[in-house]
């Protein structure tokens, strides 16, 4: 199962393939289409101007809109690498040139990390190792495919589940699976129809900042860290999860990002044997650690690695494999199992405590947000040492603009 076959066929059999983007983005897009599965020809990277960019990108030649004509044909495909806030303008700059064969890789859009989850499927079949998607294992779950020792996956039960109603959320959490959706009182308002998500349980993060009440479950309620949200983002809502909720499977999203599920897939799950549901990966070139150096204080990275060889000390090299490798899991978003979720929780939050104590806060509104930002990259740590351990499965996520 490839995600992005029909793209990859797109960009293969265009008249030349242009790249426009020169920064981080473009980096990490142009490293992913030269490699497997995709192994393209990537005639140039465009940019707008070319002072202070490059003269050649990983050996590609950058040239800027103004010499494109010279070289680049109208026909053209132009794969747009950049940030999501960038695009309009850079596609009416194409547009006034007469390019309109332009496909967006956005870093956070839906064609970009599917792009991204074939590369990591073909990574891993090079090094003999499991990519499992969580439509391919239930696909064969109700072929009657052999799961895990201790499944509950009888013919009974796939058939039971088969007959879900797609929007009836209620039979869903019945079955104990509990997906929460992180909101808060700040969060913009969205033009997209999310009625599709409607088995999601909203739950407000940092409720104990603002009176305002926008759900009927909010993260200050019992055992809590809700005043910590500023630095902790939706892992407020996580630790909310881990002390208060008692399902069989718990996961956690946000009210932009979503996993692509609906109520039938979430009762399949909870007869399978499957443990965890991750997300596609995040690409990151040349490293995980450097792009996090390059995007954040380079300081909480060296701290967190500290409080891992303090904590947890069987997971230092882990911690180095993936600081080193070009891989993450991104948005804490994960589905799992509710002991392994509390274990987790338990292993995160004490390395989480130690980076709040040792790097202080954060006068950037965005920056003040590491806690958030180093949980993502200890997800990974955490899982990628336990996937011997657990069935790990992955699946789409959707980006709301």
């Amino acid at each position: 199962m490839y995600y992005a076959k029909d793209v990859a066929e797109e960009l293969k059999s265009s008249v030349q393939l242009i790249v426009f983007g020169a920064g981080l983005v473009s980096y990490e897009v142009v490293s992913c289409l030269l490699e497997a599965p995709y192994k393209l020809h990537i005639d140039f990277i465009m940019v707008s101007c070319k002072e202070g960019n490059p003269d050649r990108m990983l050996g590609i030649p950058v040239i800027d809109l103004e010499f494109a004509p010279n070289v680049v044909d109208k026909d053209a495909a132009i794969v747009v690498a950049t940030m999501g806030k960038h695009l309009s303008l850079i596609c009416d700059n194409l547009h006034q040139r007469g390019y309109f064969h332009i496909i967006p890789f956005t870093f956070e859009s839906d064609l970009w990390s599917l792009v991204q989850g074939d590369y990591y499927r073909e990574f891993c079949l090079s090094r003999q190792k499991k990519f499992l998607t969580l439509e391919e294992e239930l696909h064969l779950a109700e072929d009657g495919g052999k799961e895990k020792s201790g499944s509950i996956n009888s013919e009974s039960s796939i058939n039971r589940v088969n007959r879900i109603s797609e929007h009836d959320s209620q039979d869903v959490k019945s079955k104990s699976v509990h997906i929460y959706t992180a909101r808060c009182h700040a969060d913009r308002k969205l033009k997209e129809d999310l009625s599709r998500y409607s088995w999601e349980i909203p739950i407000q993060a940092g409720a104990a900042l603002t009176e305002q009440r926008i759900c009927k479950i909010c993260d200050n309620q019992g055992e809590n860290i809700s005043h910590k949200n500023k630095q902790y983002c939706e892992l407020t809502a996580l630790y909310w999860i881990w002390k208060n909720d008692y399902s069989d499977y718990a996961g956690l999203c946000h009210y932009r990002r979503h996993f692509e599920l609906d109520a039938i897939i979430l009762g399949k799950l909870a007869c399978s044997g499957i443990d965890v549901v991750l997300t596609l990966p995040i690409l990151n070139f040349p490293s995980v650690g450097k792009v996090y150096s390059h995007d954040h204080v380079g300081y909480d990275w060296k701290v967190m690695m500290e409080a891992i060889r303090v904590f947890e000390p069987d997971y230092v090299e882990t911690a180095n494999t993936l600081q080193d490798g070009n891989f993450y899991y991104g948005y804490n978003m994960f589905i799992a199992r509710k002991w392994i979720l509390d274990n987790y929780c338990a292993w995160l939050f004490p390395i989480l405590q130690y980076c709040e104590e040792h790097c202080g806060s954060r006068t950037d509104g965005y920056q003040e947000r590491y806690i958030g930002f180093l949980a993502e990259r200890l997800m990974g740590i955490y899982f990628l040492h336990n996937e011997a351990a657990y069935k790990i499965v992955h699946v789409r996520k959707h980006f709301v603009d």
